[in-house]
This record gives structure tokens, sequence and C-alpha cells, in this order.
């Protein structure tokens, strides 16, 4: 009886196995049985014929939980990424999985941050500007691997974000893109605007406000000049002036770029007001009579000063003689066919609603200061030819040359007898080398010595002096130059000179004073070279001192005969 039941068991087994392979309809590939036991190495492969994959292991029923099997799960071939997307663009963001025949169990879903866009092939928000983009096709069908790009176009700023393609499975399995969204820079606003006016000595701030991302580099700068500062920019956005002066005025400009797109740039127009400034270009002015002259004011205010010019305290107006002109700055006033009333002192005067300014100079005729032109170290140990030049536009009538001596390195008559007798004055011998020492001179009397400019005499030895002067184009040349011996000097000694010109309108200033030095005594003689000696003059010398000892031994022998022969006489 109880082999009727286990027949009966294994049919029912049987059938329930068959129902199981007819369910599924899977074909397990040629020579393969449709048993319940272990399967190695097989291609499975669809009716249209794409192969999806091998596996290897025990067959399950379709109850079995995918996720611990990994033959059985897509995984994803691409990879997360950052996109750094300019504004406006288009951007597609891959998700792609690999083929496996399973691949429809497991639905693809795109999110941002923790927004749900889609969930397979459906979209989960309303936005036209999000596509999803299915990534393959199986080949030779119209099926669709459930595998998607995500298309974004023209970008906003709000896009930024992380966009995440998630595999549905028990187990987390996702992929994160990272997009940034480029922004070009942009200037929000310049403050105060587009022109700031201050007035002298005022705290000036000019602000820039931009955006962009990333976030963009604001650089200040001052058109055709550098900053006030020193600098040819200020990488702030916030740019501050201390004391407002005429230096700061100008056109300045705040750029701002974060390398998206092209920079971005806004000017403001800087101005100070302030009472007038006035600098004199000469504040003397050496000048004849008959000749034309300028006399220049550099004048800086603002608004516009008024200028006026006056002679001691008389206004002057534009004449035939006397003009004035300006360009920007500069203000000059000419005098043509100068006469000797024209000479004394001049005033600039300007004014505007802050203040008034004057600022003076003189117009003389007297010589300009002299400038020496001689060599600091003179040829001779006593004498000294020292020469100097002066700027006068009349005849010099006169000059007063001043020197003095400063120190002496000469060594004293009283340091000479201590070397020569070292125990006279210390019970310690000294060393009797040569010692040189500076000695300063102890009197602060001036050698004074005045001449008249003529040409040089060369038939009078007494006159040690000469000057010249040249006429060009029948009018004086106004450089004059003038030389002058000195005699009697110490030698090795350091002296001091200054001198003075004299022409008909007086005496001009006392010129810088001048350092000449005088030679050593003891000089250093350079020695000649040796005289080449020829062969036949070797040759002489050799018989020459061949035959000295025989003339000697002669002489010798005739001294003593002369002798003997005074002796016996």
């Amino acid at each position: 009886m109880w082999c009727v039941k286990l027949f009966t068991f294994a049919l029912i087994l049987q059938g329930c196995v068959t129902d199981s392979n007819s369910k599924y309809g899977t074909n397990y590939g040629s020579g393969q049985s449709a048993n319940t036991g272990n399967h190695h190495g097989s291609s499975h492969t669809t009716a249209h014929g794409t192969t999806y994959g091998s596996y290897h292991g025990s067959y399950h029923n379709s109850n079995q939980d995918y996720d611990d099997e990994p033959a059985y799960i897509p995984n994803f071939v691409t990879i997360g990424q950052k996109y750094s997307i300019a504004v406006g663009t288009t951007v597609v963001l891959p998700c792609k999985l690999n083929l496996t025949y399973f691949n429809d169990e497991f639905p693809l879903a795109w999110k941002k941050d923790d927004i749900v866009i889609s969930a397979g092939t459906m979209k989960a928000i309303l936005n036209s500007r999000i596509t999803l983009i299915p990534s393959e096709k199986v080949e030779g069908t119209d099926k669709v691997v459930d595998s998607y790009n995500l298309e974004i176009r023209d970008v906003k700023i709000k896009d930024t974000g992380n966009y995440i393609c998630q595999l549905g499975t028990q187990k987390r399995r996702e992929i994160v893109h990272n997009l940034v969204v480029l922004v070009p820079p942009t200037i929000i606003d310049v403050i105060p605007g587009k022109t700031l006016e201050a007035h002298k000595g005022e705290k000036v701030q000019l602000e820039c406000r931009s955006s962009g991302h990333p976030t963009p580099t604001v650089t200040w700068t001052r058109q055709n000049n550098i900053m006030p500062n020193g600098l040819t920019f200020n990488k702030e956005g916030l740019l501050v002036i201390p004391s407002a002066d005429k230096s700061i005025v100008g056109l300045y400009r705040c750029t701002a770029d974060n390398k998206v797109g092209q920079p971005a740039y806004r000017e403001i127009n800087v101005n100070v007001i302030y009472p007038p400034e006035i600098e004199v270009e000469r504040k003397v002015i050496h000048t004849g009579v008959g000749f034309e002259v300028q006399l220049v004011c550099m004048i800086y205010a603002s608004p516009e000063a008024s200028i006026l010019w006056f002679h001691e305290t008389e206004q002057l107006a534009t004449t035939e003689r006397h003009t004035q002109k300006n360009h920007g700055s500069r203000y000059v006033l000419n005098i043509r066919n100068l006469t000797f009333y024209d000479l004394g002192n001049y005033t600039c005067q300007a004014a505007n609603k802050l203040g008034k300014e004057r600022r003076s100079m003189i117009l003389t005729g007297t010589p300009a200061v002299s400038v020496f032109d001689s060599p600091t170290l003179g040829n001779g140990k006593d004498v000294y030819n020292i020469s100097w030049a002066t700027v006068s536009f009349s005849i010099i009538q006169e000059y007063r040359l001043f020197y003095r001596l400063q120190y002496t390195t000469r060594t004293t008559e009283d340091e000479k007898d201590e070397l020569q007798n070292p125990y006279q004055h210390h019970s310690r011998p000294k060393s009797a080398h040569y010692v040189r020492q500076q000695h300063r001179s102890r009197s602060d009397h001036w050698e004074n010595v005045v001449m008249v400019e003529r040409g040089h005499d060369r038939n009078n030895p007494s006159n040690h002096h000469g000057g010249h002067h040249h006429f060009v184009s029948g009018e004086l040349n106004p450089r004059h130059h003038m030389s002058f011996t000195l005699r009697n000097l110490t030698p090795a000694s350091n002296y001091e000179a200054k001198v003075q010109a004299r022409n008909e309108f007086g005496w001009n200033e006392v010129s810088a004073a001048f350092h000449f030095s005088t030679r050593a005594e003891d000089v250093d003689v350079e020695l000649s070279a040796q005289p080449a000696i020829s062969k036949n003059a070797d040759h002489n010398a050799s018989r020459a001192s061949h035959a000295t000892p025989f003339f000697t031994f002669f002489a010798i022998v005739f001294y003593f005969v002369s002798i003997l022969i005074d002796n016996l006489l």
C-alpha cells in the first residue's frame, strides 16, 4: 500500500514542476535540462538574441530577493561628477546601467537634493526645462533600457545642487552629480553714484557692490593715473581716501571679475573743491635790458580761479609789451623789450569763492649765482687753476674770489724732529716711518682776490686771470667763463673757495662752497722702462771686462816703478 502512495506523490510533484516551467516560459539554451540542479557558465539570451550576461549559482523561484544575488542587479556604468555650467546653457547629467536580464525589476529615480524629479519614466515635477532622455535602446527592438539621463535646459541659479540617480533596491544604490551654476559678474551699485564732490580735507569713500558665482574680485583703478595710496589698483570693494586734496581728482573705475564671461565695470568721477594753491616756477629770474622774459605761476583751484598780475603794487593790464596766457594750470606773464623800470618784484594772485592766494618772484638784472667747473685735484703742488661760469645778461664788471686753507696732510717740522729723535719726548721708542696726519687750519681768514673781466693778456706775465664773453647775432651771450691761477699754496692740502660777480645792476649772491686739493710734495715718479742692450754693446762690454785685469796690473807696475825712480833721484 505504501508503494502506491509513493508513486502518487511523485506524479503530483512532477506536475508542479512542469506547471512552473510553463508559467515562466524560460528558454535555458540548447542542451540544458529544465531541472532544479545547478547551472554554471550559461549565457541567458532573450527571444530577440540579446545577451544580458551570465551568472553562477543555484536558480531560485521569482519570490527570491534579488538583492542577495549581485549577478541579477544592474550596476551603474557612469560615476558621479561635478559640473560647472554657465547660467543659460544646457547640461545633461548621465545615469547609465549595465544590461542584465532583470533591469526591468529595478526602476530608476532622479532627485534634486530631497525633491523627487522622476520615478522610472514618469516625471514628478512640472518643469518644462527638465527632460528624461533614454540612455540606450535594446538592439533590434523598440525596448528601452530602464536607464535615463537628465537634461536641464536654460540653466538657472536655482538649479544649483546635488542631483541623485537612485536604483530601486532595498539596499541603497545611487550616484550623485553636483551641479554648480556659474554666473558672470554684475555690479549692483556704486556708492555714492556717478559723481562725487568733496571738500579739501574730507574723508572720501567709494563703495562697489557686485554679484556673481563664484564671488567676483572687485578692483578699483584710476584712469590715466596711479591710486592716491601709491598703488595702481585697490583690491577692495570699499576704497577709502583719508583726506581729500587735488591729487585725488579723476575718474575712478570699479571692475568685478570672476573669470566667467566678461568683467563688469562702473565709473565714478571724483572732484575736490579747494581754494587756490600757487607754485612759482622760479623765485628769482635773471635777465637784462632789452631782452624778453617769462614769469610763470602754477595755479591749482576748484572751482576755477580768477588771476591777476602785479608789478610791485601796480596791477598789470594786457599791453603790447605785457601779455598774459595760460595752458591748463600754467599761467604766464610775458614781458618783451625789457627796460630798467621793469625790474623788481612781481606777484600773481588767484581767487575763487573758497579763498585767495598770492605768490611773488623777483625779476633782476644781477648775475646768476656762479658755478665752479674746475677739477677738484690740481696739477701742481703749490698752484691751482680755478675756474667758474656765470650767467649775466650784461657785461660783468668784476669778480671777487674768496679762498682759504681747510686742512693739510703735510708732516710738521715738530713731527719730523720727533721721528729723527724717537727717544726725545717718549720713554718708549717710535718706529721711524713717514707719518701723514691731517692738520686743520686754525684760522677762518679768507684770502680775497678781485679781478676785472677781460681777455687774457699773454704779453703780461703778471696777469694770471682771463675772461671772455661772446656776441651771437649781435646779442650778448649770457654765459661768462672765468679762470684764475692761485699761487704759493700749501702742498697736499685741501682748500675751500667761493666767488661773486658784479655787473651794472650789482653783486650776485655768493656761490656755494667749492673744495679743491693740491698735490703732495712726495709725488711718486714712475720709473722708465729698462732700455734694451744691443749685441754689439754686449760684445764690447765683454771685451772690456777681459781687458780690465791687464790694464790694472800694468797700472800697478807703473806706479811702483815711478816711486822707485823718485827715491833713486
